[in-house]
């Protein structure tokens, strides 16, 4: 579930960014760069072969969705790289929703993860 809404974020923006978002200064490209990260990290998400690597690609997987999220509060309540966005931009609730749900159900993999690597041996 972890790995379908890290691709969900990252079309979100790959979208945003072709709909208009490229021409913004840095906030374009960090679109794009969010994008390549979400795929690259389901890419690991789904093909770590280890319960250490699972739990070490769904925190890092946690991270870049809470980041995502963090990064458009911030852009909405007081700007970021020069951009001011808003609570009406095409899909800021959705995206919200999504990578703060995608950072929570990671986080649970990777503690998961973890316990089952502590009781089970390698």
């Amino acid at each position: 579930m972890g790995a379908g809404l890290l691709v969900w974020m990252g079309w979100i923006h790959l979208h945003l960014w072709s709909e208009g978002y490229k021409h913004i200064a840095t906030v374009g490209p960090l679109f794009m760069a969010n994008f390549v990260a979400a795929i690259t990290a389901t890419l690991v998400l789904l093909a770590v072969p280890t319960r250490r690597l699972v739990a070490a690609a769904a925190l890092a997987g946690a991270c870049l969705a809470v980041g995502t999220a963090l990064g458009l509060v911030l852009s909405i309540n007081v700007g970021l790289f020069g951009f001011t966005d808003s609570w009406n931009a095409p899909f800021a609730h959705l995206s919200l929703a999504v990578e703060i749900t995608a950072g929570a159900v990671l986080l649970v993999t990777a503690a998961g993860a973890l316990l089952r690597q502590r009781r089970e041996p390698l």
